[in-house]
């Protein structure tokens, strides 16, 4: 199936083929563009009328479809292949809470589109990036972690012929390339001249174990609460990865800089009994501790250099600045420099 390359070319015939790939016999009479949110890729929310065959599966009024629609989607095709696999091949093989899908595919232009349940309908509270959570929400948000980590710690998915082998490192492939570029001399100077640069330290300005499937993008923009209070994940960049890289990105992202000091190390302790709850033998206290304050520096890198057309410079400033202490706090410079 040919996929849409614009917004303009999302029609009733197009959602028509899209939704019959899993619901056959349903017909889409006609379609709306409500909304369209452009960012690192674009989400288009659509107002649909069905035919009966739609109506009486109670398909929804409004459908979120996200595809690759900037001028910057020809160079981040990979990414948007790579959410578009999670919801096609890990959804529904991992227990990883996340929209409800209705089509996830790809074409010979190398475009991926997926068509998602529209969370607002649904009436779920999205996290905020300006607004840290409590340690309470960043200890239950760790417990599903530990909860999908778990089915695929150290797993032979992962190996050729696994069901997972396509699944990178989050240091491989794509990843590195897209983040090579910014630590070219003069790109990196660029964003040390911007109000994120200014928030974290200048001391800070100079440039592992078992995996398991990690969500990828673990910020508050890509979260959110359910009705019932079960933490939500969308926008997923599954990667192979440690424990630490997926923990430690997410609890620095997640808390202010005092509660993530006054907490952070009984939220470690919270994940790692999560994980043996699940039958996993987790690292020792010390170790964990060890790993995350290397880690913090991914996190760190990443809003340092992140666009202002994948997030504000308000949102890239407040998450640089509470990677930057965690990195003073934990001496994160000396222990690489140290490695």
């Amino acid at each position: 199936m040919r996929l849409p390359l614009r917004v303009e070319e999302i029609s009733a015939a197009w959602l028509t083929a899209a939704l019959r790939e899993r619901l056959p016999g349903v017909t889409v009479d006609a379609c709306r563009i409500l909304d369209v949110m452009p960012g690192t890729s674009t989400k288009v929310r659509v107002g649909l009328d069905y035919a009966q065959a739609g109506r009486e599966v109670a398909l929804p009024a409004t459908l979120i479809v996200k595809g690759g629609f900037e001028e910057h989607s020809a160079s981040m095709r990979p990414m948007y292949r790579t959410e578009m696999r999670f919801y096609r091949d890990v959804q529904r093989a991992i227990d990883l809470p996340s929209p409800r899908c209705w089509f996830a595919g790809e074409d010979e232009t190398e475009q991926s589109v997926i068509i998602l349940e529209d969370l607002r309908s649904r009436g779920v509270r999205f996290c905020d990036p300006l607004k840290p959570q409590t340690a309470d929400e960043v200890a239950r948000r760790l417990e599903v972690m530990a909860r999908y980590h778990a089915q695929t710690w150290n797993s032979n998915d992962f190996a050729p012929g696994g069901r997972f082998e396509w699944i990178s490192g989050r240091h491989e492939g794509w990843s590195v390339v897209y983040q090579q570029r910014y630590l070219e001399p003069s790109v990196w100077q660029h964003y040390m001249q911007l109000p994120r640069a200014a928030a974290v330290s200048s001391r800070l300005h100079d440039g592992r174990g078992p995996a398991c499937l990690c969500h990828g993008d673990t910020h508050l923009g890509n979260l959110y609460w359910d009705r019932d209070g079960t933490p939500g994940f969308f926008d997923p960049q599954v990667a192979r990865a440690p424990w630490q890289f997926e923990v430690t990105y997410h609890l620095v992202a997640a808390l202010d800089p005092d509660a993530r000091r006054r907490h952070e190390r009984d939220l470690l302790r919270h994940y790692l009994e999560a994980l043996r709850s699940h039958g996993i033998d987790a690292p020792a206290a010390a170790d964990a501790l060890e790993a995350y304050r290397r880690e913090i520096v991914y996190g760190l890198f990443i809003f340092l250099i992140n666009e202002t057309r994948f997030q504000s410079e308000a949102v890239n400033t407040a998450y640089a600045a509470r990677f930057g202490a965690a990195a003073l706090d934990h001496g994160t410079r000396d222990l690489l420099g140290a490695a």
